[in-house]
This record gives structure tokens, sequence and C-alpha cells, in this order.
């Protein structure tokens, strides 16, 4: 089994420019959609949001190969992956300081 997954790590194919550019704008999309920006209750402003999720997504965008995008697609690999958890964690903590305070503009 490790074989295989050795396997087919060896043949991944990266993102064409075209669909890194959809997949980062579907993530940015989503990220916006779940990130409180400054509504009067959240600590974050909308421009503060705005460059922590291009951060995020092109992060993101970039940790995936076609077959990965596929296998979502087609149900194979689930949306709730522990390995798609853990590129949102990676992707977060290395973005986050556009959320601070101080980066506020």
């Amino acid at each position: 089994m490790a074989c295989a997954l050795t396997a087919s790590a060896l043949y991944a194919t990266p993102l064409t420019p075209g669909q890194h550019n959809l997949l980062q704008g579907f993530l940015m999309r989503g990220c916006i959609k779940r990130t409180p920006a400054s509504d009067g209750v959240a600590e974050h402003s909308d421009a503060q949001v705005q460059k922590y999720c291009q951060c995020a997504s092109e992060h993101l965008a970039n940790t995936f190969t076609s077959e990965e995008v596929m296998g979502v697609l087609t149900g194979q690999i689930r949306k709730d992956d522990p390995r798609g958890k853990k590129r949102l964690v990676e992707a977060s903590a290395a973005c986050s300081r556009h959320l601070d305070a101080s980066s506020a503009d």
C-alpha cells in the first residue's frame, strides 16, 4: 500500500494555471463567506479578511494536484478528509498575520 501511495505521488499532475485560478477563486469565495469581517461584532476589517483569504486560498491551491481535485469532485476523496483539514490548518497558520490587529488598514 505504501508503494501505491508513493507511486501516485510520483505521477501527480500539477494543476494547469487555469485550474489553479479556478480552484483559488473557489477557495477564496468560501474563505470570505466563513471568515467574520468587521460588522460591529467581529474584530477583523474587510481589508484584513480579503488579504487573509487571498493568502490562504493561494497557499491552499498550491498544494493540490489535478488528481486530488478530481478525487474530491468525484467523491473518491471526501471533503472532510483529514489531509485536507491538515492543509487548511497549515494555510491558516501561514496567513494568520493578515488578521493581526497591527495589520489593519
